[in-house]
């Protein structure tokens, strides 16, 4: 435990809703060129929340997080996608606080290795809150948040049901949060 976080319970979070239009794929040169998709993400605060908590499974606020995924294949080994996203939340009624509108862009390219089995490459986001948070509905000043993260990715196919992702993120440029290195590792088996 860290010193002064003590909490251990059971929460449920909140519910999230994400409608969206895929397109088909658009060809070119023998291979789909560009894949795109736009989904409208949203989140309603429907878990379990209480103000006086260290830690919470649910944020107590609305938030609308719309975005645009593309993956442009420049050959049919190797890709470059991103998905550019707007964010908006709602005041939390139990603090006051409503966090500023931001933008923020995930980025990706990599490249087959090993046929069918290995790709490698580079991975990174941007975050640019563009409104100041409010308290109280007054503007908190100089309260706008941004990073820039960027590092190596990988995915290592094992057959077409298992798949392994790793991605590994040092930001840099932060302002107003905490700054550092994330690394993610994510196995996705299909039923």
């Amino acid at each position: 435990d860290f010193i002064g976080f003590q909490e251990k319970s059971f929460s449920l979070g909140d519910i999230f809703f994400g409608p969206f239009i895929q397109w088909d794929p658009i060809g070119g040169r023998g291979w789909p060129v560009l894949a795109q998709r736009i989904e409208l993400d949203a989140v309603f605060p429907t878990g379990s929340y209480d103000s006086l908590r260290q830690v919470n499974a649910a944020s107590n606020i609305y938030s609308f997080n719309p975005y645009w995924a593309a993956t442009l294949l420049l050959h049919p080994r190797w890709n470059v996608s991103w998905r550019l996203h707007y964010l908006w939340n709602s005041r939390n009624p139990n603090t006051n606080v409503q966090p500023g509108q931001a933008i923020h862009l995930n980025f990706a390219s990599s490249v087959e290795v090993v046929k069918g089995k290995l790709h490698l490459g580079v991975n990174g986001y941007y975050l640019q809150q563009i409104t100041d948070s409010n308290f109280d509905g007054t503007p908190i000043p100089n309260s706008k948040e941004r990073v820039v993260a960027i590092g190596p990715g990988g995915l290592y196919v094992f057959s077409n049901r298992d798949l392994l992702f790793f991605n590994a993120y040092y930001e840099v440029e932060a302002q107003n949060r905490f700054e550092g290195a994330r690394v993610n590792l994510r196995w996705i088996h299909k039923f």
